[in-house]
């Protein structure tokens, strides 16, 4: 009884060895979603655009500022008592300690909007932010994808030609064999361990494709990826899920940027507009003929004062047109990109529509085929039982049947690809992880 479970303990410690080294992609593209550092620095671009726009918030408020000034004047005019202001200079008073307090407050009253515009463009910056890491999103996962369909195809190719290379060592011996019988020349035979060594290439350069792949791939998405796992097939679907050009995050990345614009073009027109602000000020004021310390000490309230200001910029250089002159152009050029990757997206879908129904149709057709090749093994075997057919022929078919599987899967494989890479181009917005 203690054997049977260690027999039943010993296959379970097997599956799991087996199933431990199989993936998938779905496995794959959910670990690199959750630790790119790639769509990690997108989120923090996305929290520092936020803090941003509270920083343009902090503009609607009142801005209040508490001011004190200490300072010893020598007057070197005798005659001279107060003090006298000439435009921006002012000439000091004959007491030489003095010490002020100075409480101000200023509010924007009205500027037609500028400020509210800010904003929008603050939020309209988040949103672009968040656009770009759902672009980010996609772009890694292509990534994944491309990497995972050349990993599977090398594996597939160094598994079948593997079985290739036996098949050719074992034709290569009988070839040998006829070949001292007097039944076969030299040259077939040396073409027979010609290809033995092509196939070893073969079978070499498909191990190192399905290495660099799979190191790739491990990078991405931060697994540690056995080079002897096994890659699941990806899960195809013969209709995948179309959806408009205008309903995916490229789309609305443009749109954003474009209306962003627009909105940065008002700003500047409403920036030329007059400033209507309101100021208040209170000051505390002590000063001193002989001593530092008892001035400061006889600072008292003083005076204060509120009125109304008015700010226009009437003339700076041209620098509005040639800042309404870029924004324009700026505007232009997210329009002409927002065109071409229209046009784009519709060509590439087009094309990949085109393969899938290509490689579909070429997928039943060597379906056929390969159902052939094994109905061909099959009657060559009873041929043989039968004395009609050789080994040499036997093991011809095995080849040839061989080969049409390794086409059959190697298209299968190209197929999975192109529709989950139509159905990854056609990714709406709803399927950002961030919204």
């Amino acid at each position: 009884m203690q054997s049977i479970n260690k027999i039943v303990l010993l296959l379970l410690c097997i599956n799991l060895i087996a199933v431990s080294k199989e993936i998938s992609f779905e496995e794959i593209r959910i670990s690199a979603l959750e630790n790119s550092h790639r769509l990690k620095l997108r989120s923090i671009d996305t929290s520092i655009e936020e803090f941003r726009l509270g920083s343009v918030y902090s503009t609607l408020y009142p801005q209040l500022s508490l001011g004190y000034s200490g300072e010893y004047n020598r007057n070197l005019d005798n005659a001279s008592s107060g003090s006298i202001s000439v435009g921006d200079t002012t000439i000091n008073s004959t007491v030489p300690y003095e010490h002020s307090v100075a409480l101000r407050m200023n509010y924007e009253l009205y500027h037609f909007g500028s400020t509210l515009k800010q904003i929008e463009i603050s939020k309209k910056e988040i949103g672009v932010k968040k656009l770009e890491q759902c672009n980010e999103e996609v772009k890694l996962y292509r990534e994944l994808l491309d990497h995972y369909a050349r990993a599977q195809k090398a594996q597939n190719e160094q598994t079948y030609k593997s079985q290739m290379r036996t098949l050719r060592q074992e034709l290569y011996t009988l070839k040998q064999r006829l070949y001292n019988a007097g039944k076969e020349s030299r040259v077939s035979v040396g073409d027979e361990a010609i290809r033995i060594i092509d196939l070893e290439r073969d079978i070499e350069r498909s191990g190192m494709e399905f290495e660099e792949n799979l190191i790739a791939l491990s990078k991405l998405s931060h697994t540690n990826i056995a080079l002897d796992t096994e890659l699941l097939p990806l899960q195809y679907r013969t209709t995948p899920q179309m959806s408009s050009f205008f309903d995916t995050p490229q789309s609305h990345t443009y749109e954003e940027k474009i209306l962003q614009k627009n909105t940065e073009i008002e700003m500047l027109q409403r920036n030329q507009l007059p400033v209507i602000s309101f100021y208040s000020a209170y000051y505390l004021y002590g000063s001193d003929t002989d001593n530092f310390h008892t001035g400061f000490n006889d600072i008292r309230p003083n005076s204060w004062n509120a009125g109304v200001s008015l700010r226009w910029s009437l003339f700076e250089g041209f620098k509005y047109n040639s800042e309404s002159a870029r924004l324009h152009f700026e505007r232009d050029r997210l329009s002409e990109e927002y065109a071409i990757a229209k046009r784009e997206f519709d060509a590439q879908t087009q094309i990949s529509q085109q393969k899938i129904d290509r490689l579909t149709q070429l997928q039943k057709n060597n379906v056929l085929i390969v159902n052939e090749s094994r109905s061909k093994i099959a009657m060559i075997k009873r041929l043989r039982e039968h004395g009609e057919a050789d080994a040499v022929s036997e093991v011809s078919v095995k080849l040839e049947s061989l080969e049409r599987e390794l086409t059959l899967h190697s298209e299968m494989i190209q197929l999975s690809y192109e529709a989950e890479s139509l159905k990854l181009q056609h990714r709406g917005i709803e399927s950002c992880t961030v919204r």
